[in-house]
Order: C-alpha cells, then structure tokens, then sequence
C-alpha cells in the first residue's frame, strides 16, 4: 500500500491511497487540521465511523483508523522534520 497522490486546500489535505486487495481502486483520505480529524472512504473507516459522534475520527484515536489513515500518518511522520 502506498501513497498515489497529495493535495492541500489550506487546512485539508487529500490523499489518495491504493487498495492492496483489489489493484485498481484507491480510496481518498482526508485530513482537517483545524478540526484535528481523519476520514477515508474505504469500507472499512465507513463501517468504523457509524460508531462515531461526527464525521470522522479525531487524529490520536488510532482505534478508530483504517490502515489507509494509518499509512497517510505513518508517511507523514517518516517524512516530517523534528
């Protein structure tokens, strides 16, 4: 699994993750830094997200991430300066 592409819009950023099971689909996850949120349309974060209170999970709720959020966060920490 990998990361196919990223955009920012200000606050949001957009990327687009690839499907290890089914080679031609990607999901999008979404990250709200204002709102300190994650979402993903794969199944998986759809099924965990009924569970929610809102929209998406809160970024440090790692039990509520689908392994798409999990690669976006883990790519961007492996990337990101301290």
């Amino acid at each position: 699994m990998f990361i196919l592409s990223h955009k920012k819009y200000g606050e949001w950023e957009d990327f687009e993750v690839n499907s290890e099971s089914s080679p031609n689909t990607s999901y999008l996850v979404t990250i709200d830094h204002d709102e300190n949120t994650c979402y993903c349309t794969c199944p998986d974060f759809q099924y965990r997200k009924d569970n929610l209170k809102f929209g998406g999970a809160k970024l440090d709720d790692e039990g509520h991430h689908c392994k798409h959020i999990k690669e976006v966060l883990n790519g961007k920490t492996k990337n990101s300066k301290s």
